[in-house]
């Protein structure tokens, strides 16, 4: 059962640590107990400490081999400091122990005795064995100031974050105000409409950079596209009845770029409120965002009466749309008939990793 229990806790070790090596996020928050929710911390303290004393003797008995007896001590400290940092200071001080014991018992002239075939060996075993305890005292020291200071820093993030999302809410109320007050004045509406639509982009993407209680720096997009395209279809001229549909690809996105891609979709979407839907009633806009790791792609379309040339579209909001897709390394392409405006957007190479998945709403 503790053999089994030791297999679980090592393959649990090596999927968090591979995941953040891969991805580069700092392990400077990891804690063991995390990885097994189920088992008690004080078990998984006990089989940490035992899984990092059987890799220090598994490492000691490959170096007997070439150099018998040497440095009897001097390996267990990588693993006590391995077993303090990640599985806290009651981890440590049992590696430090049994290590010890193991190398006392095992290592050191008499194989197999507790008993020194040299005076001097006794003095020497106390003293690393103290070492080894202030090893263990400073990597406790540094682990909770470390995650003391990401505490802070997590708190300063969330407060900075709650004041600019008042501002945003301030500035997204003021903008509807005068929506309100110019009803009447299509263009007007158009204007206020569009700066109203940028402002939430800003605002919502702040909402998605944390998973529970981490932040995390990046945005999952088919939440964040969804939400903004739902704010979108709410803010749409009642009188018309248009609805948005996406179908967004499950990818992870750093926060500059995905504000610059709800920049693209808020004046591709209002250029569409505006132009696509002249003389007649209803429509359906589609938002379709496809990828890999290595390329994606962009679709805004309508199913309106289409545009005889680009000047129709509004001239500032073509290059905006121009501008935003530069910061994204991505080139910009328009069809448009009696059936509707296509716009695609993509690049070869993006600062994505997409999952595979696809998460569709209408």
């Amino acid at each position: 059962m503790i053999a089994a229990s030791l297999r679980d806790l090592q393959a649990g070790v090596r999927k968090p640590f591979s995941k953040f090596f891969g991805s580069g996020r700092s392990l400077a928050t990891y804690n063991i107990e995390t990885a097994f929710p189920s088992l008690s911390p004080v078990l998984v303290q006990v089989l940490f400490a035992l899984l990092c004393t059987v890799s220090g003797i598994s490492l000691r008995w490959l170096l007997d081999l070439l150099w018998s007896g040497a440095g009897p001590f001097a390996l267990m400290v990588p693993f006590v400091l391995l077993a303090t940092l990640f599985g806290k200071w009651q981890s440590g001080l049992l590696t430090a122990v049994l290590s010890s014991l193991y190398a006392w018992y095992y290592v050191l002239p008499l194989h197999g005795s507790l008993a020194f075939e040299v005076p001097s060996d006794g003095p020497r075993v106390i003293v690393n064995i103290l070492a080894a305890f202030f090893v263990v005292a400073l990597a406790e020291l540094f682990r909770r100031t470390m995650w003391q200071a990401l505490a802070d820093r997590e708190m300063l993030l969330r407060e900075i974050e709650h004041r600019v999302q008042n501002n945003f809410a301030s500035v997204a109320s003021l903008l509807r105000f005068q929506m309100r007050e110019h009803a009447e004045d299509e263009t007007i509406m158009y204007a206020l409409q569009a700066a109203l639509g940028r402002v939430e982009s800003y605002a919502t993407v702040n909402s998605f950079l944390y998973r529970g209680e981490q932040y995390t720096g990046t945005v999952h997009l088919p939440a964040y596209l969804a939400e903004l395209c739902g704010n979108l279809e709410k803010s749409a001229p009642v009188d018309k009845g248009i609805s948005i549909r996406t179908q967004i690809a499950n990818f992870t996105w750093e926060r500059d770029s995905t504000i610059v891609v709800g920049l693209l979709i808020n004046e591709l979407v209002t250029n569409a409120y505006k132009h696509a839907f002249t003389g007649r009633p209803g429509g359906v806009i589609e938002v379709s965002m496809q990828g890999t790791d290595k390329a994606w792609s962009l679709e805004v379309s309508d199913d309106g009466v289409g545009f005889a040339g680009l000047a129709e579209r509004g001239s500032l909001g073509v290059k905006l749309i121009s501008t935003l897709a530069t910061q994204l390394g991505a080139q910009v392409e328009v069809s448009s008939d009696e059936n509707g405006t296509r716009y695609s957007i993509g690049t070869k190479s993006g600062p994505m990793a997409a999952e595979g998945a696809t998460a569709r709403s209408s």
